[in-house]
């Protein structure tokens, strides 16, 4: 049996599927021979499998209504009072300059300049990246073991396991160098801690105010987070678009919002050599095998050879996650919009019939916006309005937008 089937058939189960049908089926027996019936009292009967049956829709749409709340309740989205709590210098961008169309659409306090809970720390144009790597473990602290239950549960409605992943002990910008200082983590110690940011405790606290209660950020030294890495990337089409991929129902965080064209953790089984250390060059290989893995661009479909120096643009920080850090990226592919979309959706099409619908809902949603008007978008903390239209988003996504827009400006681009 399919891995789809056997979920399909397990969640049925679950919603009482099969004590409401076997209930109905003995009702639709005595109906065909209800002449022949006099033990059973109908209106009884009748009454426990409609009980059953709403027991059963009540659980498939308690699962949906969780799954639309359950960004909000892990992560604050008033991302205003967010910038507001920290001094730290954050991502600023003004919106006066979009077009017409896009500020028609623009709540009035966001038309001029607007602030989003991202703080940039280095700007990485023609810049090298030096790892010094460690395979040392992260440890959860221990007020948060002790509520790792509840933390954890917190991500019922989303489609989580664990991996190795690199955390970020330290970075510091010397002589046109980012020193990058890892170690090791999980990803189910970011679910509780990073990603769980505002999720109330039974007892009212939340891991924002017993950890990162202001008016400063913790550096990454000092902070006691999972502080994963990740990235977020951009990827131009030869003929001048940048491709924005909207993202799944049930992934950790973002559900249903559009992220840049590439957004993920560092995956160890692409950057980790045979000895189990991180480079510089295996940054880059799994920057690479994202790329591919997201979009279905393959290395030498990029317009020329990926460098830390050339299309590593930024090391930032996202305020909404605890100051989680990440890495941005901006390179060319030398195809043409149309040919990546074809290639993206015959790769997709190549997958099983179950394969393809754990990608369709993973986010399978491009949109092309052509980068001569990134400039005229107006960008918000948790959207872009674009052509009159909006399109939701994190504010992490948002900043990368803003970030991309200046350094294309200061590099002529």
């Amino acid at each position: 049996m399919k891995k789809g089937a056997k979920k399909l058939i397990y969640n049925f189960i679950k919603c009482e599927g099969i004590t409401a049908t076997i209930a109905g089926i003995v009702i639709l027996i005595i109906f065909l021979r209800r002449s022949s019936v006099t033990i059973i009292d109908w209106t009884m009967f009748t009454t426990i499998v409609v009980a059953l049956l709403l027991s059963g829709l009540s659980k498939i749409i308690q699962a949906f209504i969780m799954n639309k709340l359950e960004d909000s309740v892990k992560l604050t989205e008033n991302y205003d009072q967010l910038t507001q709590k920290y001094t730290n210098k954050m991502i600023t961008y003004d919106n006066s300059r979009a077009s017409q169309d896009n500020l028609r659409k623009c709540p009035p306090k966001y038309k001029q300049e607007i602030r989003i809970p991202v703080i940039c720390e280095y700007e990485l144009e023609q810049c090298e990246i030096e790892i010094e790597d460690s395979t040392a473990q992260y440890e959860l602290p221990d007020i948060i073991k002790e509520h790792f239950d509840e933390l954890f549960a917190a991500h019922s409605r989303s489609k989580i396991y664990n991996q190795l992943n690199i955390r970020v002990d330290d970075w510091e910008y010397k002589n046109k160098k980012l020193i990058i200082k890892t170690s090791r983590t999980t990803y189910f110690d970011s679910l509780v801690t990073n990603r769980a940011m505002d999720f109330q405790w039974h007892n009212g606290l939340t891991i924002r105010e017993q950890f990162e209660y202001g008016p400063f950020i913790h550096t990454l030294k000092e902070s006691c987070l999972s502080n994963h890495i990740g990235f977020n990337g951009f990827v131009e089409s030869s003929d001048g678009y940048i491709v924005f991929v909207k993202r799944g129902n049930r992934l950790s965080i973002g559900k249903g919002t559009y992220g840049d064209s590439v957004g993920a953790s560092l995956k160890t089984k692409y950057a980790l050599d045979r000895s189990g250390k991180l480079t510089e060059k295996g940054l880059i290989e799994a920057i690479l095998s994202e790329i591919t893995n997201e979009l279905k661009i393959q290395r030498e479909e990029l317009e020329e050879e990926f460098s830390d120096r050339k299309h590593l643009i930024a090391a930032y920080r996202d305020i909404v996650e605890g100051g989680k850090p990440q890495l941005l990226f901006y390179i060319r592919s030398s195809l043409p919009k149309e040919r990546i979309e074809q290639n993206f959706f015959a790769e997709v099409k190549k997958s099983s019939k179950i394969h393809q619908r754990e990608l369709l809902e993973d986010g399978k949603k491009l949109l092309w916006i052509p980068k001569t008007e990134l400039d005229h978008l107006c960008i918000l903390p948790n959207m872009i309005i674009y052509h009159g239209k909006t399109y939701r988003m994190m504010p992490s996504a948002a900043a990368s937008i803003v970030m991309l827009i200046e350094y294309l400006k200061n590099s002529r681009g």
